[in-house]
């Protein structure tokens, strides 16, 4: 058994907004996804939203902007965790990367049904890689 026990998800907000000010261009369109995570903790009980933002509605050659956010709730067995890895490394290393599919999947569902422009599949990631980068462009 795992010490973080995945309880499941729910979407708190997802949205398709086509770019009106887009140009179209030859060249590929280079899309990066920005996520953001929000962790609420209750004695064991976790609640983590992680929210992407994909595209842009201010620059010309971008087609569309795309986000979702999810919470996922976990629970944390202090009992089961036996490497005591922690719970800060469980979140980071774990929760996140566990939510991250479900998002990457709305995002895609999104922008192919959009029926204007190729559906966008975001990248499988290291999350905790790309979380840790974004906070040291935070500081």
């Amino acid at each position: 058994m795992s010490a973080l026990q995945f309880l499941g998800y729910k979407v708190m907000q997802m949205k398709y907004e086509r770019n009106t000010g887009f140009e179209s261009v030859k060249e590929p369109i280079s899309l990066e996804p920005k996520m953001t995570t929000k962790i609420n903790l209750e004695d064991n009980n976790i609640n983590i939203t992680l929210s992407v933002v994909v595209g842009s509605l201010e620059h010309k050659n971008i087609p569309f902007q795309v986000s979702c956010s999810i919470i996922g709730t976990f629970v944390y067995k202090t009992d089961e965790d036996t490497t005591k890895i922690g719970l800060d490394t469980l979140i980071r290393n774990n929760a996140v990367a566990i939510l991250y599919p479900y998002v990457r999947a709305i995002i895609a569902t999104l922008t192919t049904t959009s029926n204007e422009f190729p559906g966008y599949n975001m990248p499988t990631i290291n999350v905790s890689k790309v979380l840790a980068q974004q906070d040291k462009k935070r500081v």
